[in-house]
């Protein structure tokens, strides 16, 4: 019998000794547990990464570790701690051949053990690595998903009247924001049935030219909807980068304050 195969048939007890004479004793579990997390739960993702690391090197199972780093990532972990966690795992798998060659009647010797350590090296190197980028590539969705709850949040109409409402543009304005404000500002204008829609720029900054034709694109579309644009705000910075490209922003109405906009329609 090969070392893995040994592995594969004590794969439950290497799991269930590395969490409970390992795991529980080091400090990420004891501030887990106090932070108010489940017993259960801590167990489950323990077990989870410890039984998919024997299951990997054995060949039991084919790898599926970014589903472990999306957990971490929910749980908060540290990235660092990954990268603890893993390693004490592989220490603890290798301290268990040892042992079980001392204490039991096993076929392998030192150099077996040796020789597999070896033959999962780079398995165990891809392992880690599947992992971090299953961390961190959660965290770039998460950081996606926060990005546009934000941008969805700044970008309302406000109805003044029923027939008048405003919009105010907040913070900078690139390619992305520019595209995503334009989708959620023209499907707020149509719901709301008005007549003007007063486009503040007090608070914008202008990052780049694509951030102008969105904004372009999205005057356009309030006017085939029936919306009359009027501007109000706009930097000097601002209107100098509209006539630079050509934009048709610089020729509509504009007026240097909201207060000013709203005056001119007669309130």
């Amino acid at each position: 019998m090969q070392i893995k195969e040994f592995l594969i048939r004590r794969r439950s007890e290497v799991v269930n000794n590395f969490y409970d004479n390992y795991y529980t004793q080091t400090d990420e579990y004891k501030l887990r547990l106090s932070a108010g997390e489940d017993e259960q739960s801590i167990r489950s993702l323990s077990t989870a990464s410890c039984g998919m690391i024997i299951d990997v090197i054995t060949g039991l199972k084919e790898r599926d570790f970014e589903s472990i780093g999306k957990r971490r990532f929910n749980d908060k972990t540290d990235i660092r701690k990954i990268h603890q966690h893993m390693s004490e795992i592989d220490k603890f798998i290798i301290n268990s051949l040892l042992k079980w060659k001392e204490t039991e009647d096993v076929f392998y010797t030192d150099a077996d053990i040796i020789q597999f350590m070896l033959e999962i090296k780079d398995t165990l190197a891809s392992i880690q690595q599947q992992l971090l980028e299953g961390f961190m590539q959660e965290n770039r969705n998460q950081v996606m998903a926060q990005r546009k709850e934000i941008i969805q949040l700044s970008t309302r109409i406000i109805p003044i009247t029923d027939s008048i409402g405003v919009l105010p543009i907040v913070g900078s304005l690139d390619d992305d924001r520019g595209y995503f404000m334009k989708e959620k500002a023209i499907e707020s204008a149509d719901k709301l049935n008005l007549d003007f829609i007063v486009i503040d720029f007090s608070s914008a900054v202008l990052k780049d030219d694509f951030a102008t034709k969105h904004m372009e694109d999205m005057i356009q579309s309030f006017k085939l909807i029936g919306l009359i644009p009027i501007l109000s705000g706009m930097q000097p910075s601002f209107a100098q980068r509209t006539i630079q490209v050509g934009s048709n922003i610089s020729k509509l109405q504009s007026f240097g304050s909201l207060e000013q906009a709203l005056t001119n329609l007669g309130l």
